[in-house]
């Protein structure tokens, strides 16, 4: 569907809460209650919106467990239950979408339903990656309307390439850009990605809330740093490295829209070429009371101890998701051996560490 843009008035700023949490690969009902814990800290705390990473209910990555039928009808069954959380607030959660294939999704939660599914488009298959082994590519840029507030739907990969889709909900009027993600790190990735998403805000004169998971996954370790970014690529909140969190950001939708009417960039490519978005909504929305502008904005931590943290991450969530309760390693007395065994101490503490 085209759509022209419709401002009546002026936007209030927005209030949206970003839910850095860390699931475990399988475990719906887990996932499902971190889920819903973090909806009604969110809306406790003043939210209009919560943003919960890629594919939180079922973890990431949740490979062969997309070929059982059972699993993905156990998730939809969670998500419908998860929506009756939702009230008095927007939720956006990531999910597998068990359709005429399986998709990487993001279901919008409100009123008590699933008010809208956005189905990511760019499936990396790089690296680490394996996505398209397991899902079929959406194919449509997604908008959805919060009372007069555009807010544009993204999920990770679609926002690291210039271009579709986040250009397009960009050029349909959003002046919010959301993406749950799941980005696997590797040493200086978090500095990376928060570049990119900074030229990503500027280059479509949209605010970006980014969230994304914290925890190990085997071999994979999720850094967090989430953040939310105005259109001029100004940091405005950022979760911490390697913790769960709750952040919370106040932002000015108004400046976006305003900046475009100074800066005409945009304006060709909307009158001769609007893209086909899908525009969905537009759910209700009553403007929480005033705010500051901005959030918490967690320092980053030195390369060192980037480096250090993730590998406590990496070997406590393995540990712990894997239900062992007691590590035992061999010391040599040479450095190698002796940096494991302080890793493992700060990970999970010396009482469950036994050296030989």
């Amino acid at each position: 569907m085209t759509e022209s843009v419709t401002l009546t008035g002026t936007l209030a700023p927005l209030t949206l809460a970003l839910a850095q949490v860390n699931p475990r690969v399988g475990d719906l009902e887990g996932n499902a209650r971190l889920v819903a814990e973090n909806i009604a800290r969110a809306r406790d705390a003043g939210a209009e919106l919560v943003l919960f990473p890629e594919l939180v209910l079922s973890g990431y990555p949740p490979e062969d467990l997309l070929l059982k039928e059972h699993f993905l009808q156990a998730t939809q069954e969670v998500l419908t239950r998860l929506a009756a959380e939702a009230r008095g607030i927007v939720a956006m959660v990531g999910y597998p979408e068990r359709t005429d294939d399986v998709y990487n999704a993001l279901a919008v939660l409100s009123g008590g339903a699933v008010q809208a599914v956005y189905r990511k488009t760019r499936l990396p298959n790089y690296g680490v990656f394996d996505e398209q082994r397991y899902f079929q590519a959406g194919d449509d840029a997604v908008v959805i309307d919060l009372g007069s507030a555009r807010i544009g739907l993204t999920i990770c990969e679609d926002i690291w390439m210039p271009g579709h889709p986040a250009a397009e909900v960009a050029l349909a009027g959003a002046t919010l850009i959301v993406n749950a993600s799941a980005s696997p790190y590797f040493a200086g990735k978090g500095r990376q990605r928060e570049a990119m998403l900074v030229q990503r805000a500027r280059d479509n004169l949209s605010a970006i809330a980014f969230c994304n998971c914290v925890g190990g996954q085997d071999e994979l370790v999720f850094d967090g740093h989430s953040v939310v970014i105005d259109h001029e690529g100004v940091v405005l909140a950022r979760a911490p490295q390697f913790e769960e969190s709750l952040t919370l950001c106040t932002v000015d939708l108004q400046a976006a829209a305003t900046a475009r009417l100074r800066d005409t960039r945009l304006r060709p490519p909307v009158r001769h070429a609007l893209p086909e978005v899908r525009r969905l909504g537009p759910l209700e929305r009553t403007p929480a009371p005033a705010r500051k502008l901005g959030g918490e904005l967690a320092p980053l931590l030195e390369p060192e101890a980037e480096v250090y943290s993730a590998l406590c991450m990496g070997v406590r969530d393995y540990v712990l998701k894997n239900g062992f309760e007691h590590v035992v390693l061999g010391l040599s007395g040479g450095i190698d051996s002796a940096l494991v065994v302080l890793i493992a101490a700060d990970a999970l503490g010396a009482e469950r560490v036994t050296t030989v």
